[in-house]
C-alpha cells in the first residue's frame, strides 16, 4: 500500500511539473499576448453627425381665389381697359424663354408679387371670339411658395390712346400671376419685329435665326408698336378677312400706341400676309403667305418684341 501511494504521489508531482513547463512556454510567446492587450485597450471611433443645413424660408404668395372671386373681376381680353394692369412704366419685362398655359377657364393675375396682394383680373384659358386655347409669354420670375409668382404678358390695355387728355398709351400690358395655376414650358424660338429695319425674324435662344424677311410696317401716323415686349395671341385662319387670302393671321396681344379703335376692335396689331407687296399698313405687320406659315408653327403664348 505505501508503494502505490508514492507512486500516486511521484505521478502527480511530475504531471504538475509538465504542466508547469507548459504553462511557462505558453507565456513565453509574445504572439498572442500582444494581440490580446491591443484587443482589450482599442476604443471605437465616433463619427460626428453632421448638421442638416437649414431650408431658406420661401416667401408666401396669394392664397388661391374663389371660383365667385374669379367671376367678379374683369376679364382681361384684347378689347378690355383694366387701368390696374402693369406696362414698360412699372417693369422690365425680361423673356424666360418659357410659355404659361391656365390650368382651368380662369387665372387670376396680380398687380404686385405679394403675399397680400389682391387680384385686379383674370386670363382666360381661350382666346375671346375665336375660342382657341390661349397660353402667354413669361417675362420675370419671383421667388415664393408653390414655384412663386410669374410675369406674364396679357392681351388688355390699361388706358386708351387719348384718356386724359394723352395722346398715346402703352401698347402691351403685363400682370403678375401664381406659376403654380399654369402649366410652363421652356421654348427656344421668339419672334422680333425690328421696326427701325423693317424686318421679322424668327430668333431662336442662342442669337441664331431661322427664318428673316422685309416687312411692310405702320405710318407716323398709324405707327407699328416699338420697344413692346408681347406674345403671340393666336394663329388662326379667318375667310371673312378676305385679304389674308387664306393665310393664318397671327395675333399679337399688343395695340396701337395712338389708334383707339379699328376694324371694330381695339386696334390690335396682327402678322398677316397682304397682297399689295408696297405701302404702308395701320400698325399690323404685313408679310409673305410663306412666313405667316412659319409664324403659325410656333406655340401660342411665344415671346414677340418689336425693337
Amino acid at each position: 500500500m505505501r508503494r502505490r501511494t508514492w507512486g500516486i504521489t511521484i505521478a502527480a508531482v511530475a504531471a504538475a511539473t509538465l504542466a508547469a513547463v507548459g504553462i511557462g512556454a505558453a507565456v513565453q510567446q509574445p504572439g498572442p499576448a500582444a494581440t490580446t492587450a491591443a484587443r482589450a485597450t482599442s476604443v471605437p471611433t465616433r463619427t460626428a453627425t453632421p448638421t442638416p443645413t437649414p431650408r431658406p424660408t420661401l416667401p408666401a404668395i396669394p392664397a388661391a381665389a374663389s371660383d365667385a372671386e374669379l367671376a367678379a373681376l374683369p376679364l382681361a381680353f384684347h378689347d378690355a381697359v383694366v387701368p390696374e394692369l402693369l406696362d414698360g412704366s412699372t417693369v422690365r419685362p425680361d423673356n424666360q424663354w418659357q410659355i404659361a398655359t391656365p390650368k382651368q377657364r380662369l387665372v387670376a393675375l396680380y398687380a404686385a408679387p405679394s403675399a397680400d396682394a389682391r387680384p385686379v383680373a383674370t386670363l382666360a384659358s381661350t382666346v375671346s371670339t375665336i375660342e382657341t386655347p390661349a397660353a402667354t409669354a413669361v417675362w420675370g420670375r419671383s421667388d415664393g411658395e408653390d414655384g412663386g409668382m410669374v410675369l406674364v404678358s396679357t392681351p388688355a390695355r390699361n388706358r386708351t390712346p387719348g384718356d386724359g387728355g394723352d395722346p398715346t398709351a402703352p401698347s402691351a400690358t403685363f400682370a403678375w400671376a401664381r406659376a403654380s395655376d399654369f402649366s410652363i414650358a421652356s421654348v427656344d424660338r421668339m419672334v422680333r419685329v425690328d421696326v427701325a429695319a423693317s424686318t421679322v425674324s424668327v430668333v431662336h435662344q442662342d442669337d441664331s435665326v431661322s427664318a428673316s424677311e422685309p416687312a411692310r410696317l405702320g405710318t407716323p401716323d398709324d405707327p407699328t408698336p416699338t420697344a413692346t415686349a408681347t406674345y403671340v395671341e393666336a394663329a388662326y385662319v379667318d375667310a371673312r378677312v378676305i385679304y389674308t387670302q387664306g393665310n393664318p393671321i397671327i395675333l399679337t396681344g399688343a395695340h396701337s400706341s395712338r389708334i383707339p379703335q379699328y376694324g371694330g376692335n381695339a386696334a390690335l396689331t396682327a402678322l398677316h400676309y397682304y397682297p399689295d407687296p408696297n405701302g404702308s399698313s395701320h400698325g399690323c405687320v404685313r408679310i409673305s403667305a410663306a412666313m405667316t406659315k412659319t409664324l403659325a408653327e410656333l406655340p401660342v403664348g411665344t415671346a414677340i418684341w418689336f425693337t
